[in-house]
């Protein structure tokens, strides 16, 4: 099972580990790069909502 398998089931799991610290560091820099955007860019704007969250509804 990978660490990733054991977070999500509610398992202890090592936040240490590569592959988390990754998806982890990209989701920080998503965050950023929302934060910086323009407040009209709606498109810019929902494109990264789109990577970080996999989708999103019509009332995000």
């Amino acid at each position: 099972m990978t660490e990733k398998e054991k977070m999500l089931a509610g398992q202890l799991y090592d936040c240490g580990d590569p592959a988390l610290l990754k998806q982890w560091h990209k989701a920080k820099d998503l965050v950023r790069e929302y934060n910086q955007t323009a407040s009209d860019d709606s498109v810019k704007k929902g494109q990264i909502l789109k990577e970080l969250l996999g989708g999103q509804g019509k009332n995000l």
